[in-house]
């Protein structure tokens, strides 16, 4: 049986023009996607800076993070220090030793949230030196650097040290350091003082986790027992926890 012969040139002459007779749809220009064959419409453009909600806004500035927990653990900065210069924390807020050694290993500031009144908050120290023949003026323009105000004095007598340093803590956003090669008693003697709270050291993470354990408001140091970079440090950490409240459990005996 003989099939029927079918025209094909004119058949596709015909399906061609209705093609062009028909409306045809809008289509999005594709966007390549990671280099492939698969493409995406277009996305309409992103809001701009004014557009953006304050929460956007504010986790677009860059270099500085924000934590308004009380007590800030690895987990409130896990996964969020990236391109982080600063990390900004409440003035009560207490800093757990990991998170400052974390903070230490990237080379990240550690510094306290502005004052109520809306003015940044600058901790003064009150640097005093007894019974040592070290020089404080490098170290006095070290911590200055930092954004610390430090005023200095001397006392050939440690137990009148302590008993100024016990004074000067009691002025608004203000810590005590004490340089003395008779560390241990100074230390001693600075906790029989009502209102001081005083912890010794020289290693920076150390001296940080027992500033937050008890509140610390005066360190106290032998500057010769480490290097300068390690005193610096130390007295840096210190500072940067700011001045923090007596915890209530110890409020009885140590406030």
């Amino acid at each position: 049986m003989n099939q029927p012969t079918i025209d094909v040139e004119l058949v596709v002459r015909e399906v061609l023009a209705q093609l062009r007779a028909a409306p045809q749809a809008p289509v999005a220009k594709p966007q390549a996607v990671g280099g492939l064959g698969t493409s995406v419409p277009s996305e309409p453009p992103s809001k701009t800076s004014q557009e953006l909600s304050p929460e956007r806004r504010t986790h677009a500035q860059p270099f500085t993070l924000t934590v308004a927990a009380r007590v800030v653990t690895m987990n409130d900065i896990a996964g969020r220090l990236d391109s982080i210069r600063r990390l900004v924390v409440s003035r009560e807020a207490i800093v757990t030793p990991a998170v400052r050694d974390e903070l230490l290993r990237r080379g990240i500031a550690l510094e306290c949230a502005k004052s109520p009144n809306g003015a940044p908050t600058t901790i003064r120290l009150s640097l005093m030196t007894s019974g040592t023949d070290f020089d404080p003026t490098t170290l006095m323009a070290a911590l200055a650097r930092e954004g610390f105000q430090v005023t200095q004095s001397n006392s050939d007598c440690l137990i009148a040290a302590g008993d100024q340093l016990a004074a000067e803590i009691l002025q608004p956003d203000t810590l005590g350091v004490l340089l003395s090669r008779h560390a241990a008693t100074g230390l001693c003697l600075a906790n029989r003082l009502r209102g001081v709270r005083a912890v010794g050291g020289i290693d920076a993470p150390a001296v940080a986790a027992a500033s937050a354990a008890v509140g610390a408001n005066l360190l106290v140091v032998d500057p010769r027992t480490g290097t300068f970079f390690q005193l610096k440090q130390a007295i840096t950490e210190f500072a940067r926890g700011g001045v923090r409240p007596c915890p209530a459990a110890f409020r009885e005996r140590l406030a």
